[in-house]
């Protein structure tokens, strides 16, 4: 089974939370979006003074819950995202479509930046 490393970082524009939180997981090579958010959630879960939560005097518990919906599932309308991996020379600069296919096989080494829409 091969591993690959994703890097997620997470903010909210919200004082004190606009710095957010790097993660840099390992999952299996298939992964999508939605199973590397679980992996951090479960991460948080055991390590909650990790979390930049909460927030939202704890409506929202975890970062899966706040960008995607599971009843359609797609990444929620006000989450800002930006997905790439690295191309044959290193540069971020592959396009990953994760808003068109919740289902995409992440890029090793790849950088996806998350940040939901506050309500302001």
């Amino acid at each position: 089974m091969k591993i690959k490393k994703i890097t997620f970082k997470i903010s909210i524009p919200l004082t004190g939370l606009a710095k957010g939180k790097n993660f840099t997981i390992e999952l299996n090579d298939d992964a999508n979006i939605v199973q590397g958010l679980a992996m951090i959630d479960n991460y948080i879960f055991e390590h909650p003074e990790e979390s930049i939560f909460p927030i939202f005097k704890n409506y929202i518990h975890n970062y899966l819950q706040l960008v995607w919906n599971p009843e359609i599932n797609k990444i929620y309308e006000d989450i800002g995202l930006s997905a790439y991996g690295p191309d044959e020379h290193g540069n971020l600069r592959k396009f990953m479509p994760l808003r068109d296919d919740i289902e995409f096989n992440l890029y090793p080494n790849s950088v996806i930046d998350i940040q939901p829409d506050s309500g302001c």
